[in-house]
């Protein structure tokens, strides 16, 4: 299936957002993420079902100062 992630699309096997992040090796600890405008909770990870054609957005935290 095709997924635009963080603005590139992709083809992916990955069914949920939590295998996605996987895929692609995206840090878990800190980061949001927005199906679709929608945030998803991270406990729902595991079980939200992308599909194709989703605008999937993954937002890192950062501290500075």
């Amino acid at each position: 299936m095709q997924v635009k992630l963080n603005g590139n699309i992709i083809d992916t096997e990955s069914k949920n957002i939590l295998e996605l992040l996987l895929e692609y090796s995206i840090e878990r600890k800190s980061v949001a993420v927005a199906v679709n405008t929608a945030i998803i909770k991270q406990e729902k990870w595991d079980s939200y079902k992308i599909k194709n054609n989703d605008t999937i957005e993954c937002l890192t935290f950062m501290g500075g100062g």
